[in-house]
């Protein structure tokens, strides 16, 4: 833990050295603490369990490097779900970027790929949940590699990338992997289309989403549709697919409501595990979030929110009893200029 906290003291130290003088340089992040009730769960192990733990620790450096060059190094930290340990840090962004003409920026490092980033903005509450396709592991929200962004005033976006398919982790595998966006939004429409095609220790995966919303001084509402398959060299391929659908509701100035319902159509890959694990290789989850959002200071919000799983039978004919989480989450922003 100690050797890990020195290197990200480093790690800062040394952009801080390299920064322009005069140029707008921040620490900057946030964390969630939460309180948390498994009220009721078919695990008797986590049933009834309840407590504080800190979901989540961003703490980062964003340096301007002047004439359009600047570089950003991120850690994270996150609490043990259900377990004994320490909240060990590691590197969650490491990148250099250079803004071009056009509306374009070149990125090169540990960044974040196009497969639900935008889409993630669009549902706003990363913190009370992560979006579909990144709870339920059909992609990864960081990979080390080479990305291209453009964005026209007409308000089209679009990304190409190449990577290691690896997350943030060291590369250990000869496949790579290719992504590709493309996306509108302007003042009430918000459309994403991407996917990816990837190598992985012999395995071809093939990821795409089709995601549309609308929004406005009133909330958003979307809709989207993500599917993944894997083929493997010998033996059959296997999918899956995710319908997701959101809600959020302006209730005032500092007050929203929000809620979500994500649907796996087959058995999954594997089980998600984290703050709330669900059994869903061997049977058909349905995950539901509902919540309020209060902002209580510019920096701080908070929001209590409900989680409820449950399940259709799958193919093995097993269906588990559903879960109910109560939870009061909040989030902490914090930003330093230097």
């Amino acid at each position: 833990m100690a050797k890990r906290l020195t290197m990200l003291l480093i790690a800062i130290a040394f952009l801080a050295v390299f920064s322009v003088p005069g140029h707008a340089d921040d620490i900057s992040g946030y964390m969630i603490p939460e309180y948390y009730i498994a009220a009721g769960n078919h695990n008797d192990a986590i049933n009834g369990q309840h407590g504080f733990w800190l979901r989540r620790i961003y703490f980062g450096y964003n340096t301007d490097l002047g004439d359009g060059w600047s570089a950003r190094v991120r850690f994270e930290m996150n609490s043990p779900a259900y377990g004994e340990g320490t909240m060990d840090p590691f590197i969650k962004n490491a990148h250099l970027a250079k803004k071009m003409a056009g509306g374009l920026k070149l990125m090169i490092g540990i960044i974040e790929p196009p497969s639900f980033s935008h889409i993630e903005k669009f549902w706003g509450y990363r913190y009370v949940e992560k979006t579909a396709p990144d709870f339920f592991k059909f992609a990864g929200s960081r990979d080390f590699g080479v990305a291209l962004d453009g964005k026209t005033k007409g308000g089209l976006t679009y990304t190409l990338m190449f990577g290691n398919y690896g997350g943030e982790k060291g590369e250990d595998n000869k496949g790579k992997a290719v992504y590709g966006r493309v996306g509108f939004e302007n003042k009430t429409l918000f459309l994403d289309a991407n996917a990816h095609y990837g190598s992985d220790n012999g395995k071809d995966v093939t990821y795409l989403t089709l995601f549309g919303g609308l929004k406005g001084g009133w909330g958003r509402l979307g809709m989207g549709y993500h599917y993944l398959d894997q083929s493997p060299e010998t033996g059959e391929s296997q999918n899956n697919g995710i319908i997701s659908a959101m809600a959020i509701l302006k209730l005032s100035k500092k007050a929203e409501a929000f809620a979500r319902y994500d649907h796996l159509t087959h058995e999954n890959f594997k089980n998600p595990g984290g703050y709330v694990p669900i059994e869903c290789a061997n049977s058909k989850a349905r995950f539901v979030i509902a919540g309020l959002s209060f902002k209580v200071h510019k920096m701080v919000k908070i929001s209590p929110n409900v989680k409820y799983v449950f399940y259709a039978a799958g193919d093995s004919g097993i269906r588990h009893d559903s879960d109910f989480y109560v939870n009061l989450t909040a989030k902490i922003d914090f930003k330093s200029k230097i």
